[in-house]
């Protein structure tokens, strides 16, 4: 067969000659040319690499509100996108596992320009408008972190896991909690353990405390929602001349729990002594609360008192709402953890000389590697969530595509291209250990245990642009349209009069 060369056109029809018999890397589709996606390479025209196939879009974006994107990514915006619209002016909303998302993401794909305008807006939010970068389409959801600030030694070196089936459901795990006060206060003198009457519901939730039977009835099995819960009571006491001591139990179906501050010769129990002379009253208050463990459903909380005076006059009244003093019984819950691991997590055998142009792997340690899995999600941080990570619902189980960032510095983020494991290695970094491949390398002296693990979900109605939110923006409202680079000529056409339209039919308000 004889060789040929065909001339194609880019969009300003200047000819591109195609060898095509002396390129056999080069296949033709459409009127653009791909690179060989079986080979890895660092540029556009690889494996990981987007089509270099591009077309005239027919769909724009309608957003009512932005967002700042930290802490998982530094300086960017997310605009949320309330419709997705199309050439003839039909509107969609975006979705979970919708035509219009799918649609959504294909017009606005990372690393593409997009034109931004306002409807409505103050002048503060300008820097957010005119021809700006995409960074992803989707939700952000951290899946690993040790960050708990901005500063280079802001990290934390232990980190804890739940099983995912329990980890997974932190957002929506049932929530037990009530508040109840004692309502009249009352002398007490009675010498055997009888139910403390808190018959003031303040704040029940689901409705699973009974004010007149002063019980909490667990409507589950807490273990199904990852969850611990464990009650406090606190109460305001009145003591005069007797010496007084009360004696306090939080009961499971009738039997002792377990409390934090009881004696070490009765775990049980909780008591406290009152007692004055002169005929004067002493006020004070008294608190104790069980540790936190799992329930069964239909198992039923009481708190349960008695009290011994060493005489046959009751001296020691506990006081209600009825002498404006708050006696209250309430629950408070906590989320499993089931391993824990310390640092070092992540080593690197050869650094970076020049981040740009290489890669590097990154070995997990010995302990980390054995919570990769869709077993085991990272139990947010405390002081990661203050900082302002959201609740973590994603497995630890990085992909291809994420992104792992270090040090809080967004000049080292890094994208994940591939998950191996290491054949070589000792000590806490054996074979076998989980490997990242990372583009681009990572510089020499970075500080492994910062770091964000993270992704863009592309199941999420939001549009990442490489933008940041402007400062004293908070609260106020933007709205306005997307519209891809290259769209096509009926969408440009008719994009006035599809704006028009709509503003009439009060669908943009």
């Amino acid at each position: 067969m004889a060789n040929f060369t065909t001339v194609f056109k880019t969009k300003n029809n200047s000819p591109i000659p195609i060898d095509i018999d002396n390129d056999p890397q080069k296949f033709l589709l459409g009127n653009s040319i791909i690179g060989d996606f079986n080979t890895t390479t660092i540029n556009d025209s690889g494996q990981g690499s987007l089509s270099a196939a591009e077309k005239n879009q027919t769909y724009f974006a309608y957003f009512d509100g932005v967002g700042g994107t930290g802490p998982e990514i530094i300086d960017q915006t997310a605009y949320f996108i309330k419709y997705l619209i199309d050439s003839q002016g039909n509107v969609v909303t975006p979705q979970a596992n919708s035509f219009a998302l799918l649609n959504l993401n294909q017009n606005f794909e990372k690393d593409k320009i997009v034109n931004v305008t306002s409807l409505q807006g103050t002048t503060l939010f300008t820097p957010l408008l005119g021809n700006k970068s995409t960074t992803g389409v989707g939700k952000i959801e951290t899946i690993l972190v040790t960050e708990t600030g901005s500063g280079r030694l802001d990290y934390i070196t232990t980190m804890s896991f739940g099983a995912s089936y329990l980890a997974t459901s932190l957002e929506t795990a049932y929530n037990y909690a009530f508040s109840a006060k004692k309502q009249n206060s009352a002398w007490v003198s009675n010498t055997t353990f009888q139910t403390l009457d808190f018959g003031v519901e303040i704040t029940d939730i689901n409705n699973n405390y009974s004010p007149s039977t002063y019980t909490y009835t667990f409507p589950n099995d807490t273990l199904s929602q990852g969850t611990l819960v464990g009650f406090t009571v606190n109460l305001s006491i009145e003591a005069y001349d007797v010496t007084n001591t009360i004696f306090i139990q939080i009961c499971k179906n009738g039997i002792p729990l377990p409390l934090n501050n009881a004696t070490p010769n009765d775990p049980i129990t909780a008591t406290k002594t009152f007692g004055v002379g002169g005929g004067n009253p002493t006020s004070a208050g008294f608190i104790c609360s069980s540790i936190p463990s799992n329930f069964n459903t239909g198992d039923q909380i009481t708190v349960q008192y008695k009290v011994y005076n060493g005489n046959t006059d009751a001296q020691l009244k506990i006081r209600g709402t009825d002498n404006g003093y708050n006696s209250v019984f309430q629950s408070f819950q906590t989320y499993i953890a089931t391993n824990y691991i310390t640092s070092s997590y992540w080593s690197v055998g050869t650094w970076s000389s020049n981040p740009n142009t290489e890669y590097t792997t990154l070995t997990a340690s010995k302990a980390l590697t054995g919570l990769y899995s869709n077993q085991y999600t990272q139990l947010m941080p405390t002081a990661s969530t203050a900082f302002g990570f959201s609740t973590i619902t994603q497995p630890f189980q990085p992909q291809p595509g994420d992104f792992i960032r270090f040090e809080y510095d967004k000049s080292k983020v890094h994208t994940i291209y591939e998950i191996g494991t290491a054949d070589t290695g000792s000590g806490t970094n054996v074979s076998g250990s989980l490997t990242l491949k990372v583009r681009p390398g990572i510089p020499t002296g970075s500080l492994l245990d910062h770091f964000c693990l993270y992704r863009v979900i592309p199941n999420g109605n939001y549009i990442i642009l490489d933008i940041e939110k402007p400062s004293g923006t908070t609260g106020q409202p933007l709205t306005g349209f997307i519209k891809p680079q290259y769209i096509s000529k009926e969408l440009e056409d008719n994009f006035e009069n599809i704006i028009s339209k709509l503003n009439a039919e009060g669908t943009l308000s």
